[in-house]
């Protein structure tokens, strides 16, 4: 195992010490690949601090072109958080595989799960490996909703391209539609107060108006429906297709 001056041993590090994960890609300067990127996420923190509920469209485009209308962007990290991303959507998928992976060695080497401080330090270690890719034109940024056990709340972060951690007090947006969908949730008043019925209508019409203003954005009525994930304290999971339904039909 190398020391990557870290006290939790990494299994990524060691999986690319040992040659058994693909090495970083380089690329020639000045020369931009054409890849389908994944777009919108949002992130909403509600009922008081103890919810956090993610939302994210399926399309993933590349340049002009739609190349998936159901991709999925939201996974499910560990028992207690799930992990949203932007950008480059082979990179992203990476991020999110190796973070869960990470998250259960940690897990089975400690005995017990990793902080949602460690988990923050970790994601953004994965993030600034692939910095040298980035400053290539291909990004790919996270955002993280986890709960944390030990201040008894559910909390957001999102990422920039060299692993910094920005914690998010009410609500995120990552991706293309992330400006308008982030401006139609800072609209709305007391986001934290409100209930998780709520947080789910107000996530998906925040995806819709992204949609209506950036072609990268599936929003609400692409040919898959939008999913949705809830973390608290019961754990993080997916919310119902079913019950995505029900919400989308009620968005004019």
């Amino acid at each position: 195992m190398i020391d990557l001056g870290d006290p939790l041993s990494s299994l990524s590090a060691h999986l690319k010490h040992e040659g058994l994960l693909a090495p970083e890609l380089t690329g020639v300067s000045g020369q931009r690949m054409s890849v389908p990127e994944a777009t919108t996420i949002v992130g909403l923190a509600h009922s008081g601090g103890q919810s956090v509920t993610l939302a994210a469209d399926r399309r993933a485009s590349a340049g002009n072109r739609i190349v998936k209308d159901d991709m999925t962007k939201l996974f499910l990290a560990d028992r207690y958080s799930a992990i949203g991303i932007a950008g480059a959507a082979g990179l992203g998928i990476e991020f999110a595989r190796l973070f869960a992976l990470e998250l259960e060695h940690v897990e089975k080497i400690e005995g017990r799960a990793l902080s949602h401080e460690g988990k923050i330090r970790r994601l953004g270690l994965l993030v600034r490996a692939h910095l040298q890719l980035a400053m290539q034109g291909l990004v790919a940024v996270p955002l993280l909703a986890g709960f944390d056990e030990r201040a008894g709340t559910t909390r957001l972060h999102t990422f920039d391209a060299t692993g910094g951690v920005y914690e998010e007090r009410d609500c995120a947006a990552i991706g293309s539609g992330s400006d308008i969908a982030r401006a139609v949730l800072e609209s709305r008043r007391d986001l934290s107060a409100c209930s998780q019925e709520r947080a789910h209508a107000l996530v998906l019409e925040a995806l819709a108006a992204a949609a209506r203003r950036d072609s990268a954005t599936s929003g609400v009525r692409g040919e898959a429906l939008p999913v949705l994930v809830e973390v608290d304290a019961s754990g993080a999971r997916f919310v119902s297709s079913e019950r995505v339904s029900e919400l989308v039909a009620g968005i004019a």
